[in-house]
């Protein structure tokens, strides 16, 4: 009896106030089932670097924030290696939308998910069912399903930042569960959904990159890559709502099974409006393709296509680049289809990088003014991919307008051209008031451009001398700016300034 009180007090004070859990291999407890039981709302699970294995964990609190603390080549893994995941859901499972929810998840590795044919093969690094979830720097490797969020509580906003998708579906290609499993799927119950600065490649089997439901979905700034993977569509918006997909990467691959990048294939939710805005779309496969399928012939109110690159590889043939009938819907303006995606003029397209050089000129100050989405959203890019691990760039524009695609050609391109920039140091900086620009070098006559944090060009100055004082005058208030220098139409250096 004396024990059970103990016990008791213990729990009641756990309740009360928020508590940092510790879990590794040298803790008092060594995997994250050890204190499913013990948890309480509002608290905090740092998790140790190292394998978890076969330990599935069924979550029952809300407001918890999971934090892995592994690094490198010693994350902190939730890995699976047995036939079928008890159960019935996945690694770790949010399932009571009324006392589950407001979860963070950042640093996890989720490894292996899988569910056996006979439960439906829809294994899950992450099964939701709740209210709000944000993730954060994570890993989904060889699961069949990475986020399998179904039948949330109504309203719910999930963010998924930073992170990586790798290997994801069902791996047995013409199997009857296949094309079930997906890197991503949202359901209808969520109001918003967020996708922004990660890495999407080689899926498995005929499931979706990322397939959503949801009221309103953000796409933005990501790398999709169907790599040597067999997948189906990158995105697949399922029953329609608010989606704005910006500046991403997206890559159909050779082995697709689809052969098309983007599907609507209902108009259902409330708000039915499509906004695909500056991104570079590559498709690799090597027979007949669409870029976009669209399945109802009503309901959709704006369907806009703003300052694309559409290229493809050589011999393969686009027979439509909208299968559908849209009607009035369709909006698009300043789009470039061009038929061989090697010698469009990016930085190395057979590497993958596709940055624009100065041959992919019909690019370049070529962008229209995407305007806003019906909620207000700004459509016009702020940021580039540079990779899932690393911050988003701004988006700086250089000249009259911004670059086609999903990058500016004024942003260094590659180690090797930002090596080779020559030094400009703007001082004092911070600055209160006028700062000198030096250029450290013979270069005279080069011009300084000023951008606000949105990427505006604010200021441009004639540069006359090695050294030249700037009076940044009343059109430069107090902040921070990026600027860039060239010389001949190149760029010889840039960095951020701040004026005080």
């Amino acid at each position: 009896m004396k024990t059970t009180l103990i016990t008791l007090f213990f729990l009641t004070c756990l309740s009360s106030t928020a508590y940092t859990w510790k879990v590794g291999a040298s803790q008092t407890y060594t995997t994250p089932g050890n204190i499913v039981n013990l948890v309480q709302d509002n608290d905090t699970v740092k998790i140790d670097g190292g394998i978890y294995l076969n330990d599935p964990v069924t979550w029952t609190k809300k407001k918890l924030v999971f934090i892995g603390l592994g690094t490198g080549n010693n994350r902190s893994i939730m890995q699976w290696n047995g036939g079928d995941i008890g159960n019935g859901k996945g690694l770790w499972v949010f399932s009571n939308a009324a006392t589950t929810g407001s979860i963070t998840i950042d640093n996890i590795v989720f490894d292996g998910a899988r569910i056996s044919d006979a439960n439906g093969g829809n294994g899950a690094g992450i099964r939701y069912q709740a209210q709000n979830l944000t993730i954060r720097n994570c890993l989904f490797n060889a699961c069949q399903n990475g986020i399998l969020e179904g039948g949330s509580y109504t309203g719910s906003v999930i963010s998924i930042l930073n992170s990586e998708f790798n290997n994801n579906g069902y791996e047995v290609i013409g199997n009857a569960n296949s094309g079930y499993e997906h890197s991503i799927y949202i359901s209808a119950q969520t109001d918003s959904l967020l996708v922004r600065n990660c890495y999407f490649h080689d899926p498995r089997g005929e499931g979706n990159i990322i397939k959503t439901r949801a009221q309103k979905s953000y796409i933005l700034y990501n790398l999709i890559d169907e790599a040597n993977g067999q997948g189906s569509w990158e995105i697949n918006i399922a029953q329609g709502g608010l989606n704005v997909i910006i500046g991403n990467v997206i890559i159909q691959g050779a082995n697709s099974i689809n052969h098309g990048v983007v599907s609507y294939d209902a108009a259902t939710n409330p708000i039915e409006n499509f906004y695909f805005i500056n991104n570079t779309v590559i498709n690799k496969y090597p027979g007949n393709f669409t870029y976009f399928n669209v399945s109802p012939t009503s309901g959709i109110n704006n369907y806009k296509v703003y300052n694309n690159i559409f290229t493809k590889v050589s011999g393969s043939s686009m027979s439509s680049f909208i299968s559908g009938t849209l009607g009035t819907a369709l909006d698009t303006m300043a789009n470039r289809i061009l038929p061989n995606y090697t010698s469009v003029g990016f930085v190395n397209a057979s590497a993958d990088n596709y940055h624009l050089t100065s041959s992919a000129a019909s690019f370049i100050n070529n962008s229209v003014n995407a305007g806003v989405a019906s909620t207000g959203y700004n459509l016009n890019p702020m940021f580039e991919y540079v990779a899932s691990t690393s911050p988003l760039a701004a988006r700086i524009m250089s000249g009259s307008a911004t670059d086609i695609g999903a990058y500016e050609f004024s942003v260094p391109t590659s180690v090797s051209e930002i090596a080779d920039l020559i030094s400009i140091v703007c001082y004092p900086n911070p600055a209160t008031d006028a700062f000198t620009v030096d250029l450290a070098n013979s270069i005279h006559n080069a011009e300084l451009f000023i951008f606000n944090l949105e990427g505006k060009e604010v200021k441009k100055i004639l540069l006359k001398e090695v050294k030249t004082i700037v009076n940044p005058g009343s059109d430069l208030k107090k902040g921070m700016y990026y600027y860039k220098a060239f010389s001949n139409g190149t760029i010889i250096g840039g960095g951020k300034l701040i004026l005080r």
